[in-house]
């Protein structure tokens, strides 16, 4: 099944007998196979569907929604325990955003609507939250003064560092300076130096020890900080206890090699410092990068995917979006590691004056038409972009291939996600936009995109959700207790149930899904919305 080879339509429409069923293995004669395959659904259609457009058949249940192991991969070469990203939207994802969907399995990509020195700083601060050896821990000397620390404890939050010869890394340590040391000296008295204050007997760890060996010493010697030195007493590393902490606090956080929370940063292509800033971000030790071609998506996105894949093959790349077989096999022939599918706007979601846009493909055919290519053609994860407004949406993205779903509008209303709380009709209000903020846009396109880029989106208020510790696993609930009634306990099970034809969908109507959304709208704005009959809703929005 090579599906990328010919762009024309697909014939197969058509309610047949012998048509129906026949993709499920040992149901051809079965009249109680109900339900259509995807493939019947969006190959033997001229018409696209959005996600409120279809909906799945129930499967057989035999196990609890506990069951369901939601772990999939972003990459080939990077596996996450749940399958919700936090979208690099300038109104979405910074690093307190970008820490705690790590710190939840997940990952959250730091948006490139800022400067890269602000953007690598992020970074950093998702880096250094948790660690294991931290391996270039904050140092000073024995002639620094405690208006040194009392700097580094402002700019960083470090209280106590340790102290070497030298005052650098590698250094031979002499004492150890922390926050009980310094926090009764008073203030015309911060000149001192830190060889007058520091505790010179110093518990250490000594190479080689293992993260589990040097945990054990710090509760055995119950201190907070351990430094590591090699066999001349020089620091080569330092363990926390606060990190050993989180990690039983969050047991499913997403690290690498180095347990450090792992982290993606987005760069617009498209702009003149794309490629210095791509290589920037790498070297501050962003895990995944996204190429971002929602402005440029021509030659300079493969060109910057050329010239990053040479010099960095070990950078695991995500490029997007695509919403075609033809955009999408541009960027798998390049060697991009997960594609995001969806388009660049929208269709009639975003623009000004509600027009739906003239140049973009519905979300779900978009997500099984592209998916399907790229994971049967290349082998790669697709993922499941734009579009994605709650959790039957993104349940529906993953039924269709998505192996994760990046979330912008859910998300925009949590705690962590940026701006300001703004009270509107007795409701508190966040303050998001769908993908580019206007002022980003001014400070940083180029003039020949500014006239294409203005027009394209438009800010709006979602009301506030709480913190996103609450709100992610609620929603990771929803698509557990969806896949059991599917009666899926895994991704990989549900993406073989969908190529062979084991999951079965059908199509509603546009009467019945306009029916569904006024009534839920009608009920969210009613005062008693458990007492309002349906009908109510229907007829006062005209259904």
């Amino acid at each position: 099944r090579n599906r990328g080879d010919s762009y024309g339509p697909r014939s197969g429409s058509g309610r047949s007998a012998e048509g129906r069923g026949s993709a499920v293995m040992g149901w051809e004669d079965d009249v109680a196979m109900d339900g259509w395959t995807a493939e019947k659904v969006f190959g033997g259609c001229p018409t696209g569907y959005l996600y409120d457009d279809i909906t799945f058949l129930p499967g057989h249940v035999s196990f609890e929604a506990s069951d369901v192991d939601l772990g999939g991969k972003l990459t080939n070469r990077i596996s996450l325990r749940m399958p919700l990203l936090s979208s690099p939207v300038g109104t979405v994802t910074e690093s307190e955003m970008a820490i705690k969907m790590a710190l939840l399995g997940s990952m959250g990509i730091i948006h490139g609507n800022q400067s890269a020195e602000a953007q690598a700083a992020m970074i950093q601060r998702v880096k250094r939250f948790v660690n294991g050896f931290i391996l270039e821990p904050f140092v000073l000397g024995p002639k620094n003064t405690v208006e040194d620390l009392d700097k580094l404890k402002a700019e960083h939050g470090v209280g106590g560092v340790p102290i070497t010869e030298d005052g650098k890394l590698h250094g031979k340590l002499i004492g150890w300076v922390g926050a009980r040391d310094t926090d009764t000296i008073p203030e015309e008295d911060r000149k001192r130096q830190l060889q007058h204050i520091m505790v010179k007997k110093v518990v250490m760890g000594q190479e080689p020890i293992s993260l589990k060996e040097a945990t054990d010493l710090l509760r055995k010697a119950k201190v907070g900080k351990l430094p590591i030195v090699d066999a001349e007493n020089r620091l080569v590393s330092l363990v926390c206890r606060s990190d050993a902490k989180k990690s039983r606090e969050y047991p499913n956080m997403s690290v690498n090699d180095s347990n450090q929370l792992m982290v993606g940063a987005a760069v617009l292509v498209g702009l003149e410092d794309d490629y210095e800033r791509a290589k920037g971000l790498v070297g501050v030790g962003a895990d995944v990068l996204f190429l971002d071609g929602s402005v440029d998506a021509g030659d300079r996105l493969l060109d910057l995917i050329k010239r990053l894949k040479a010099e960095n093959p070990e950078t695991d790349i995500i490029a997007g979006p695509a919403c075609s077989c033809r955009q999408a096999k541009r960027l798998a022939e390049l060697g991009v590691d997960a594609i995001l599918i969806g388009s660049s706007v929208p269709p009639g979601g975003f623009d000004f004056g509600s027009a739906s846009s003239a140049v973009g493909r519905p979300e779900a055919t978009a997500m099984f038409e592209v998916g399907t290519y790229v994971r049967l053609n290349f082998g790669i994860p697709a993922i499941a972009g734009p579009g994605i407004f709650c959790v039957g949406h993104a349940l529906k993205a993953i039924c269709l291939g998505a192996s994760a779903v990046l979330l912008s509008e859910p998300l925009a209303g949590t705690d962590e996600a940026p701006g300001a709380q703004v009270l509107r009709d007795g409701t508190w209000m966040k303050l998001q936009h769908s993908e580019e903020p206007l002022r980003a846009m001014r400070s940083r396109l180029s003039a020949k995109h500014m006239p294409d880029s203005i027009p394209r989106h438009i800010s709006r208020a979602v009301p506030c959700q709480g913190s996103v510790t609450g709100l992610v696993p609620y929603m990771l609930q929803g698509i557990r207790a969806g896949m059991q009634d599917l009666g899926l306990k895994s991704l990989p099970e549900l993406h073989k149930a969908l190529d062979c034809g084991d999951l079965r969908l059908e199509c509603r109507s546009p009467f019945s899904t306009q029916l569904m959304a006024a009534a839920a709208q009608t009920a969210r704005q009613s005062p008693k919305p458990e007492v309002m009959p349906f009908f109510v809703a229907a007829q006062q929005y005209g259904a």
